[in-house]
């Protein structure tokens, strides 16, 4: 009998307040209660008084905060036991939702995708105790809670505890610890140090049940049932349901194997027996789906007998090209985006450093949220396979899910998940890229596996706030340039030997002068000292490199010093796409066109669908004069990045050159974004309608020059306003400025053409002359 409702409450009175019984079970009975400390509904289970009776209560409670140690995203967490009044008890979070069982009993059974996926919920949380030394022993649909779509497993060690603080005293008790219709056979027969295989037995009749409508033995007397698992063959699970995949009966006949050795040997091993056939997958959020089971089926098998891998297979090419979609949080908390996206990051730049020729993040995020079809998004980021990724995370604990499909067929080809503590997040991402690159067949250089062997140990602290630094850099405004800033100050902080904090910094900083808060000569100092002090501490660091490629090149005009660094961020990580979007614009100055096509045609492939690199397709276009096709590709790109400046500039320019100066101020007007450009679209207007396009933008120019005395200018946007106008020399005491201050967009004025009436004006050819830069007639 449950205990006395008035006499709990009493006992409790303090710390919870009983509301009412909600449950009950072999073992305890369950009520929901308000934490007074906290302020917070919980659910209180109290112990059978028969039960209670017959325990240590200290050694109970005791033996049960071995459980409050798991932390884990599909495990309710232990809050709280003790002893009152004779009661004991034991509290954890009230979950809003259903018991397993009660959806069990209101649908007989469930779908295979969502059976499958909530399996694999299950053991992740199995796999993750029993590497924590916690057997369940009494895992069963009632134990397993619902909220939304993700499953919590309760009551981990509850019997365990009970057992080991009951002792010999339990045996005349008549209490099973552990439910007969769930019970492995050896836990049947009393064996005191059944292991992780018991739990997966259980498992696979929670399995059993799940797909099938019913338990895979059933009976009213206890004896009888435990007699059945132990001795009866168990009956087909197509038997009772005829659309279950043949690999998915095996599976769950595996782990309802009599012996243990002849079970899976972990719970997360049968969860990827069976998502081996029937994958549980998001695309950025898409519903959970099922691929095509004949297909699933084969790989499985392939899988099984070890010689499936794609290098190999006769029907399809190796998998050459992938692409890592957006990475799904299955937690749902905005508040831990930085992290989903700095895994997402993580993922395809460990891969990339590991030489897989991964799309970068920016064209696989115009996926996020996507229904299109995997077929579709592999052709049209030219692909031979996608990888989707999940990440969920409770309290301390993360587990990042990744899959291999088949970009041809939409066939699964690999699953597996990846456990760990949160404070091992950027470790994690290596096993993860590690794991995909052995699994593409992909053979590392020694220059890569000596690298990754000598990999500097990463503080956690270090690593979140550098995450979080990332995250604000990425969202494009001045408050989270300014944001970024910080977080990478912090990281250093947390240790100041965190080369990838340094690299954040140059970043920031570069940032900050794009949105002209401070002048080139205050930034460059900083952004190549930060670069440097990253490449001293990690000279394998890409990034860094890269950091220091463009200020040598663009800050310090140093050619030679710049193509070395750009050769030599390529070396490091070959399939870095904006290593090459450099590197491209570089060799453009410098007069070599051809090698320069190359670059931006392999930063097209890594990124096929960045409008910054398809704009600079468009200027090479413009470059060549071939206006008209230039015009084309610039505006294809704009349909995607109507903000962008640079391709604003281009079409700008492209415009001009076509004599389109209608068009060409359209285009002008959407360059000036920053605060010190305030206005100046106004004053084009007014310019134009008073005096046409060289009044407006003549105008334009004195405008934005007069306030050159307050904030910084760059020159070489008041000297384009001039050239247009026809107000040449205007237009080089300007550039002339640009040089002395070393403004990073002077180099360009070698191929611009809006500058092209000047390119036979000596003082103009003497400016070429002294960035060493070659000299070209008006084209």
């Amino acid at each position: 009998m449950p205990p006395s409702l008035e006499n709990l409450r009493a006992a409790l009175a303090g710390r919870y307040e009983i509301d009412r019984e909600i449950g009950q079970g072999g073992m305890a009975t369950v009520y929901l209660a308000r934490d007074v400390k906290h302020n917070r509904q919980v659910a209180v289970k109290v112990l059978r008084p028969e039960l209670a009776a017959t325990l240590g209560p200290e050694r109970f409670v005791r033996e049960i905060e071995i459980s409050a140690g798991l932390t884990h995203p599909h495990i309710l967490p232990l809050f709280d036991s003790g002893e009152a009044d004779g009661f004991l008890y034991y509290v954890m979070p009230y979950i809003e939702g259903e018991s397993l069982r009660e959806r069990l009993d209101r649908e007989g059974k469930l779908s295979l995708e969502d059976g499958i996926r909530l399996t694999d919920q299950v053991a992740s949380a199995l796999n993750y105790a029993h590497e924590h030394g916690v057997v369940h022993r009494d895992v069963k649909p009632e134990n397993i809670m619902l909220a939304g779509d993700q499953a919590i497993v309760a009551d981990f060690g509850i019997a365990r505890a009970v057992q080991i603080a009951g002792g010999e005293k339990l045996t005349g008790t008549g209490l099973a610890l552990g439910t007969p219709a769930y019970m492995s056979p050896e836990q049947a027969t009393g064996q005191e140090d059944v292991d992780a295989r018991s739990d997966v037995y259980a498992l696979g009749c929670v399995v059993y049940e799940l797909l099938g409508g019913r338990a895979p033995f059933e009976g009213t007397a206890p004896q009888a049932l435990l007699a059945k698992h132990a001795v009866e063959t168990v009956p087909g699970l197509r038997m009772s349901n005829p659309g279950i995949p043949v690999f998915v009966e095996r599976a769950v006949e595996k782990a309802l194997a009599k012996s243990p050795e002849d079970r899976f040997q972990s719970a997360s091993s049968f969860a990827e027996a069976l998502t081996t056939g029937t994958v549980v997958a998001r695309v950025g959020g898409r519903r959970w789906r099922r691929r095509t089971v004949a297909g699933a089926a084969l790989g499985a098998v392939l899988l099984a007998v070890g010689s499936w891998w794609l290098a190999t297979m006769a029907d399809g090419p190796a998998i050459e090209r992938l692409a890592v979609l957006p990475v799904d949080n299955l937690t749902n908390d905005p508040d831990q985006e930085y992290l989903v996206q700095g895994v997402h990051r993580g993922l395809i730049d460990e891969l990339a450093l590991m030489g897989a020729s991964v799309i970068a993040r920016r064209s696989v995020m115009q996926y996020q949220n996507s229904d299109k079809p995997i077929r579709d998004i592999a052709r049209e980021l030219g692909i031979d396979a996608l990888i989707e990724v999940s990440l969920e995370y409770m309290g301390d604990s993360v587990r990042i899910r990744v899959q291999l499909i088949d970009g041809r067929t939409e066939e699964p080809l690999w699953t597996r998940s990846f456990d760990d503590d949160l404070r091992n997040i950027a470790v994690l991402e290596r096993e993860v890229t590690r794991a995909i690159v052995d699994e593409i067949g992909l053979t590392l250089t020694p220059e890569v596996e000596a690298r990754l062997a000598g990999a500097h140990p990463v503080n956690p602290e270090a690593y979140e706030a550098y995450l979080k630094g990332q995250f604000h850099l990425g969202q494009g405004s001045l408050a989270d340039v300014e944001a970024a800033l910080r977080y990478f100050e912090l990281a250093l902080e947390k240790d100041p030997n965190y080369a990838l904090a340094y690299t954040g910094i140059a970043r920031a900083w570069g940032s900050r002068q794009g949105f002209g808060l401070v002048s080139p000569q205050e930034a460059r100092p900083r952004m190549k000292a930060a670069a440097q002090r990253a490449i001293e501490l990690d000279s394998t660091l890409a990034e860094a490199h890269h950091r220091l490629a463009s200020i040598m090149t663009w800050g310090e005009w140093d050619w030679k010093g710049g193509e070395e660094a750009y050769r030599r961020v390529i070396e490091l990580k070959p399939n870095y796409p904006a290593a090459r979007r450099g590197y491209s614009f570089l060799l453009m100055i410098l007069g070599r066109p051809d090698e320069a096509m190359v670059q931006i045609e392999r930063a097209l492939e890594l990124d096929p669908l960045n409008e910054l690199f398809q704009g600079l397709y468009g200027a090479q276009l413009l470059l060549s004069r071939r206006y008209d096709e230039a015009i084309a590709q610039l505006q294809n790109a704009l349909k995607t990045a109507p903000n962008s400046p640079e391709l604003h500039g281009y079409l700008r320019d492209a415009f001009l050159a076509k004599g389109m100066y209608d068009e060409a101020l359209t285009e002008w007007k959407a360059l000036f974004f920053t605060p010190g450009e305030r206005g100046l679209p106004a004053t084009m207007e007014r310019g134009y309608a008073e005096g046409g396009f060289r009044e407006a933008v003549r105008r334009t120019a004195e405008t934005w020059a007069a306030r050159s005395d307050t904030i910084y200018v760059p020159p070489t946007g008041v000297a384009a306003l001039f050239a247009a106008a026809g107000e040449h020399d205007r237009a080089l005491d300007w550039l002339e400025r640009g040089l002395s201050i070393r403004n990073p967009q002077m180099p360009g004025i070698t191929v611009a053409p809006i500058f092209d009436s000047l390119r036979n004006n000596r003082r103009f050819q003497d400016l070429l002359r002294r960035m060493n830069l070659p000299s070209r007639g008006e084209g």
